[in-house]
């Protein structure tokens, strides 16, 4: 028996769950990321933010984190990615990132003097 659509999947979702950073630009960076976690009974999605300063041509390795529900773990999905200038300039990028089209771990942003990238798997 056939049925319309078999054999066609669903795409992969494009989640970052870790990632590397590097500061190319000549000034320090403040990085705020924000973390999706598992939606929760009642579908309530919670957040969780991580802080933490680059200096020019410096990097920072944003590890993964997981959730232990008791019974079993879940990974959270970084969701968004603000960089502050020195000058108070900011800038932001939201999931789905630019290149991802699977669950990433190790996917490496470059910020340079004008905005931040989203480049590709960090091998």
């Amino acid at each position: 028996m056939s049925y319309p659509g078999a054999g066609v999947g669903v795409a992969a979702p494009r989640f970052v769950h870790s990632c590397n950073i590097e500061n190319k630009s000549s000034d320090n960076v403040t990085v705020q990321i924000v973390y999706h976690n598992v939606a929760r009974e009642g579908g309530l999605v919670e957040s969780v933010t991580s802080n933490f300063d680059i200096p020019a041509s410096g990097n920072y390795q944003v590890v993964e984190r997981v959730q232990d529900h008791g019974s079993f773990t879940t990974r959270n999905t970084i969701e968004s990615i603000e960089i502050t200038r020195a000058d108070g300039q900011t800038q932001k990028l939201t999931a789905p990132f630019d290149g991802v089209f699977s669950p990433q771990l190790d996917w490496l942003f470059v910020i340079d003097e004008n905005q931040i990238h989203s480049v590709k798997k960090n091998d």
